[in-house]
């Protein structure tokens, strides 16, 4: 059993997923969540692209998610995003964890386009929920 499923039962119930039309997806030998994202025109800001805060949700979620499979069930302590090029095509977030420390956890994750295109990327750390234990 995953550290998730042990936390949080409704791990993978999470609101946004199905709110967003996500796809989630793990590459256990790498230790890395995907998230894609479809594009959807309702999603998108002023200028056609999507909206930022919904890319920074998805890159969030490849994270904690990540985190939550392969550690402990975890809380975002910070996240730094960096917008590459607008969106205007389905995108995947890989997360990955990059130190697994006893109490807060070093996450990265990158984002490409339906091309293969760096679109953008976030760095983050999570507070593990176990870390009391």
């Amino acid at each position: 059993m995953h550290a998730a499923e042990v936390a949080e039962p409704k791990f993978g119930k999470y609101f946004l997923i199905p709110f967003l039309g996500l796809t989630v997806g793990y590459l256990d030998d790498e230790q890395a969540c995907t998230v894609h994202l479809p594009f959807a025109p309702h999603l998108c800001n002023a200028g056609g692209g999507v909206h930022g805060g919904v890319l920074s949700t998805v890159l969030d979620i490849s994270m904690g998610h990540a985190c939550n499979r392969y550690l402990s069930a975890g809380s975002t302590v910070e996240m730094q995003m960096r917008f590459v090029r607008p969106v205007r095509s389905d995108v995947t977030a890989t997360g990955r964890i990059i130190h697994p420390g006893k109490r807060i956890v070093q996450l990265e994750s990158r984002m490409l386009d339906d091309t293969g295109r760096l679109v953008a990327t976030a760095n983050g750390s999570w507070f593990r929920h176990d870390a009391n234990n």
